[in-house]
């Protein structure tokens, strides 16, 4: 006899790989949680050819356009194309022309016969419920970053649970949606504190000496600073470029995240020998500049505004000057930090820069902003909790559909 299996089904090609990380994440939980089950990470793209060819246009749109409004405006469009072929409702209605699209999802769920199904973008989730038709499998949204409910493809009141990090977005969809209030699971996000914006990886090897410069014995410590170019690189060159001519007191690691070409470029110009260059990390340096800018009194992130990575930084207690990305799932994440004093969030390098001489000037905003992120960490992000949470939301499905199988099971305790 098989062990029953939960299966998580991601996109490898929406969000630069956080999302699948998420998804890594998520299963670990639950294998920890319900012992005995086999819980199997699947990528969407192999089983749902068009998930790869939106995630090719949506990397185009992130890296290729010229500014955050032109950003925006093609992400926009492109949503709004998704939604037009994938309409309200197509997840219930087995006579919708999105079945016939579906052929791959559901012969590999008729195969795996999983008891619970889990799709961490609300896209894929209705997906996987539309593939499930006539079956009593239920489906969950795992709502990995709730910007993504202002986006009509990603909501649903047809699936059978939503988990939502934070409260707001669990009203967002009952009270705009319709989901059933039951359905919605408040959990909170789920920091794993070791995959801070995807930028790890385990098989590259680099010829860069890990760690942070030890500085002299007699010497004042220098402020460290990450930054993290993943969405065009210009910004980034500017700031990298700011800080060698006005602030070479400082240790930096730039990563340009898989953009050689860039890399070149700022080592060729910058020609501070003591500074760090990558386009990836291995686990081996990635959790050396952590560590060391986490035990630093003067430290800070430099990156797009991402909720994966301003809350990685802050379970880290390391404070965050952010710009926008232009993305507009990730529009809320500004305001978090604003509220939490998390650090600063701006739309234009410009603004960026002026914080960036405040803080290196008056150290002392640093360390204020270090205090914030560790309060933060400490009131709301709570892996013990959110996972406890998780396990809360997914086991009474699990049960419902134990005793629904059962032969001579009451009529309502079927789901």
């Amino acid at each position: 006899m098989t062990e029953p299996r939960i299966v998580v089904v991601s996109p490898r090609t929406w969000g630069q790989f956080g999302n699948f990380l998420a998804a890594t994440r998520l299963a670990g939980v639950l294998r920890e949680r319900l012992p005995g089950r086999e819980v199997d990470v699947w990528e969407a793209e192999p089983l749902l050819p068009f998930m790869g060819e939106y995630g090719a246009r949506i990397a185009e749109i992130s890296t290729g356009s010229p500014d955050a409004r032109t950003r925006t405006t093609r992400y926009l469009a492109l949503m709004a194309e998704i939604d037009q072929a994938y309409p309200a409702g197509f997840e219930t209605d087995p006579g919708h022309p999105v079945a016939d699209r579906l052929d791959g999802l559901r012969e590999a769920l008729a195969e795996a016969r999983p008891e619970l199904v889990i799709g961490t973008k609300g896209f894929v989730a209705r997906l996987c419920r539309a593939a499930l038709h006539g079956s009593d499998v239920p489906v969950v949204s795992y709502v990995t970053n709730p910007g993504l409910l202002e986006l009509p493809i990603h909501r649903s009141a047809a699936l059978h649970a939503t988990l939502v990090p934070f409260a707001w977005a669990g009203q967002r969809l009952v009270t705009e949606v319709g989901a059933d209030p039951a359905s919605v699971h408040v959990v909170g996000p789920l920091v794993a504190r070791h995959d801070l914006g995807s930028f790890v990886s385990a098989d590259v090897d680099l010829d860069a000496r890990p760690g942070w410069p030890v500085p002299a014995a007699d010497g004042p410590d220098r402020p460290r600073i990450i930054v993290f170019s993943n969405r065009g690189g210009d910004d980034y060159v500017r700031v990298l470029n700011h800080l060698a001519d006005r602030h070479p007191d400082t240790d930096v690691v730039f990563v340009g995240y898989d953009d050689p070409a860039l890399i070149e470029r700022v080592t060729r110009d910058v020609g501070l020998t003591r500074w760090r260059f990558h386009t990836k990390l291995t686990q081996r340096e990635y959790f050396a500049y952590i560590e060391g800018a986490a035990a630093a009194d003067h430290a800070f992130l430099i990156s797009k505004a991402g909720p994966n990575t301003t809350l990685e930084a802050a379970s880290f207690g390391i404070p965050v000057l952010m710009l926008e990305s232009g993305l507009p799932m990730e529009s809320w994440v500004g305001g978090l930090i604003d509220e939490h004093g998390l650090g600063r969030c701006r739309v234009t390098a410009d603004e960026l820069l002026a914080d960036l001489d405040q803080w290196l000037t008056d150290r002392a905003l640093i360390a204020a902003r270090k205090r914030d992120c560790r309060a933060f960490a400490a009131s709301v992000l709570d892996p013990q909790g959110t996972a406890e949470r998780i396990e809360n939301a997914i086991r009474p499905l699990l049960d419902r559909r134990r005793v629904a199988a059962t032969p001579g099971a009451p009529e309502r305790n079927r789901p």
